[in-house]
C-alpha cells in the first residue's frame, strides 16, 4: 500500500490519495481526523488544513506535495460531472416524455374520462398513468437543471475566488487569525515567565492561577488528597489543597509550552498562507482594481457608498485609499468618506470621465457627488448572433471549447424539422405538462358518447373530399375527434360544432379553434343543444361528418335530419350501427 499527500493553498486542503483500500485501522484514523472520502475522485480530503491533520499525512506518506491542479481546473472537472449527471437526467425526462406520448397517443391534453361508458374503467387508468408519467418527466427535468446549475456554479464559484479583490479580503482574514496567534503566543509566554520564577510562594501561585485559566481533571489515584474527581481550575486546586505549588508549576510550564508550539504552527501556516495570497495578487495574475488602473483626483470609482447604481468623483487619492463625497443617500450634506483600494469596484479616469460626458452618456448625481452612465442619444441596439451569445454565455460559465462545439451541433441538429425531442427541446413539452397537472383530470357525464378513433375520424375526412372554403357541420361533436382531424387536414375549412353537453362544448371551442381566437369560436362556431331540436341550421353546409348516438335507432334519426340541411350536391359521410333498416 501507498499513499500520496498534498496540500491545495488555493482552497486550503489536505488530500490523501491511496493505491488501494485502506484498512480498518487506517480508515479509523483517517476518519476521525476529519478526512472524507470523495469517490468520484477516489481520495480523502480534509476541508482545511491543521496541525493534526499535517502530523497524520507527515506519518502516513513522508512528505507533503504541492497540488498540482488550480481551483479552477478542479471545478472545471467537477462541471464536467456535474454535466454529466445533468444529461442522464435529461434522458430520463425525455424518455418519461415519451412513455407519456405513447398512452396519451390520440388522446389530447384534458380529454375527459366518459363516466358509465365502456371506456370508462381504462381510461382512468391510462390517466392515472399520463399524470405519474408527466410528474416523473418535470422531476427528471428539474434535476437536469439543478446540475446544469451546479455546473455552471462550481466554475464560477472557482473564478470568484481567484478575483483580486476577493483575495484581498482573504490576506485580511488571515492577517487577523495571525495576530489572534501571535496574542495566544505572547499570553502562554507571560504565564510560563510567570510559572517559571524561583521559590514562587503558594500566595504568588493563587495570584498567578487566577488569572491563567488552566482546567485540569482531578482523579483520585492520581491525586490522593482529593475527594473529588472531575474538571477544575488550577486555582481551586490551589484554594482547596488538591494540589500544592509545585504540582501546579508540573501541570502549567507544560501546557504553555504546547499551546506556544501549536500557536507557531498555526503562525508559520498563515504567514505562508499570506505571502502564496500577496504574490497571486501581482504580476500577471491582476491585482486589486486600483493596482491595475491607478486612480486620480477626477477620476470616479464605483464602491460600496457611490451613489445607488453610480459612480462618485474622486476627491483625492491617499497611499491606500481614495477620498470620496457621500450623504447617506438621503440627499443631506455631504461628507467625506475614506474607501481602501480593496473595497473599489470599478476606476474610471478623468479622461474617461470627460470622454463619456462629452458623448452624452453622463448624468450628474442630484447632490453633486457622482454621476449615472446611460446610453448615447439614439443608440441603436445591435442584434448579437445566435450562436455568438450561446458561446458568449457558455464561456462565462467556463465551458470548454470542445464542449461548446459538441452542444452547437446538438442544438443545430434538434433544431430540424422531425428532430426527436432532447434535453433542447423538451423544455416547451415540460411546461405544457406542468399546466395540464395544475387542471387536473377532469370528469364528465355524457351518456351515448362514443368517441371515433383518430385512424377512423382521417378515413371519414378523407371521404367527405372537404375543399378550400367548405362549410362543415359536426351534429354530434362529442369530445371534438372530428372536428380536429377536420382542421388538422383542412386548416381553411369552417367547421361548425352542435354538442348537448355544456361541459364538452367548452372542450369542443379549445379543440376547434387556436387559443388566439378562443372567445370567437365559442361564440361563433359551437352551439349547444340537442342536434334533433336546433334550429337556424339551414341548408346551406357542403359536409356534413358525423358519428351520432345508437341508441333506440337514434343513428338513422340523425342522419336522416342532417341530410335536410345539405346543400345540393353536398356530402355527407357518417357512422352507423351495422343491422337491418
Amino acid at each position: 500500500m501507498s499513499y500520496t499527500a498534498t496540500y491545495s493553498p488555493e482552497d486550503n486542503k489536505l488530500r490523501l490519495y491511496s493505491s488501494g483500500r485502506l484498512d480498518a485501522e487506517t480508515y479509523a484514523r483517517v476518519k476521525e481526523a476529519g478526512f472524507s472520502y470523495a469517490p468520484k475522485q477516489e481520495l480523502f480530503y480534509a476541508p482545511m488544513w491543521t496541525p493534526h491533520r499535517e502530523d497524520l499525512l507527515l506519518e502516513m506518506c513522508g512528505e507533503i506535495d504541492d497540488e498540482d491542479r488550480t481551483l479552477v481546473e478542479r471545478a472545471e472537472e467537477r462541471s464536467e460531472r456535474f454535466s454529466e449527471y445533468s444529461d442522464k437526467r435529461a434522458e430520463d425526462a425525455d424518455r418519461a416524455h415519451t412513455a407519456v406520448s405513447a398512452i396519451a397517443d390520440g388522446i389530447p391534453y384534458g380529454q375527459p374520462i366518459l363516466v358509465g361508458h365502456h371506456s370508462e374503467r381504462r381510461a382512468r387508468k391510462d390517466a392515472e398513468r399520463i399524470e405519474s408519467g408527466m410528474r416523473k418527466a418535470i422531476k427528471m427535468w428539474n434535476t437536469s437543471k439543478y446540475w446544469t446549475d451546479r455546473a455552471a456554479g462550481a466554475v464560477r464559484h472557482a473564478k470568484y475566488k481567484e478575483r483580486p479583490d476577493v483575495r484581498a479580503r482573504r490576506i485580511k482574514t488571515l492577517e487577523a487569525d495571525k495576530r489572534r496567534q501571535e496574542r495566544t503566543i505572547a499570553e502562554s509566554q507571560k504565564f510560563l515567565k510567570a510559572w517559571s520564577r524561583e521559590e514562587l510562594t503558594e500566595a504568588q501561585a493563587r495570584t498567578i492561577a487566577n488569572f491563567d485559566h488552566v482546567t485540569v481533571y482531578y482523579k483520585k489515584d492520581q491525586y490522593p488528597a482529593s475527594t473529588y474527581e472531575g474538571a477544575s481550575s488550577i486555582y481551586s486546586g490551589l484554594a482547596s489543597g488538591l494540589i500544592d505549588v509545585t504540582q501546579a508549576i508540573s501541570i502549567c510550564i507544560p501546557f504553555h509550552k504546547r499551546v506556544i508550539h501549536g500557536a507557531n504552527r498555526w503562525l508559520q501556516h498563515y504567514e505562508n498562507r499570506i505571502a502564496y495570497q500577496r504574490a497571486m495578487l501581482g504580476g500577471e495574475n491582476g491585482g486589486i482594481i486600483a493596482d491595475r488602473t491607478r486612480p486620480e483626483k477626477g477620476g470616479a470609482c464605483r464602491c460600496w457608498a457611490s451613489p445607488r447604481g453610480g459612480w462618485s468623483y474622486i476627491q483625492k487619492v491617499n497611499k491606500v485609499s481614495v477620498s470620496i463625497l457621500d450623504t447617506y443617500g438621503n440627499g443631506g450634506r455631504s461628507f467625506t468618506r475614506i474607501i481602501p483600494f480593496d473595497k473599489l469596484a470599478a476606476v474610471m479616469s478623468a479622461a474617461e470621465v470627460q470622454e463619456k460626458r462629452d458623448a452624452g452618456c453622463l448624468t450628474e448625481s442630484a447632490e453633486g457627488i457622482g454621476f449615472f452612465l446611460v446610453k448615447p442619444p439614439l443608440e441603436e441596439p445591435q442584434q448579437e448572433d445566435p450562436e455568438a451569445a450561446l458561446r458568449r454565455i457558455w464561456d462565462a460559465k467556463g465551458v470548454s471549447k470542445e464542449r461548446q462545439d459538441q452542444l452547437l451541433a446538438e442544438v443545430t441538429a434538434k433544431a430540424q424539422p422531425g428532430a426527436k425531442v432532447g434535453p433542447f427541446t423538451l423544455g416547451g413539452q415540460i411546461e405544457a405538462m406542468r399546466e395540464t397537472l395544475k387542471g387536473g383530470v377532469r370528469v364528465v357525464s355524457a351518456p351515448q358518447l362514443f368517441p371515433t378513433p383518430p385512424h377512423l375520424a382521417a378515413h371519414m375526412v378523407e371521404l367527405a373530399q372537404i375543399e378550400p372554403g367548405h362549410r362543415v357541420l359536426e351534429p354530434s361533436a362529442g369530445t371534438g375527434v372530428l372536428c380536429k382531424a377536420i382542421t388538422a387536414a383542412h386548416p381553411t375549412a369552417q367547421v361548425f360544432a352542435v354538442e348537448i353537453n355544456s361541459q364538452l362544448c367548452e372542450l369542443l371551442s379549445q379543440t376547434i379553434n387556436p387559443p388566439e381566437d378562443k372567445a370567437a369560436g365559442i361564440c361563433k362556431n359551437v352551439l349547444q343543444g340537442d342536434f334533433l331540436e336546433v334550429d337556424g341550421l339551414g341548408n346551406q353546409w357542403d359536409r356534413i361528418v358525423m358519428n351520432p348516438p345508437f341508441a333506440d335507432g337514434a343513428d338513422i334519426k340523425h342522419i336522416s335530419h342532417a341530410l335536410k340541411h345539405l346543400k345540393p350536391g353536398g356530402r355527407l359521410v357518417a357512422i352507423c350501427a351495422n343491422g337491418p333498416r
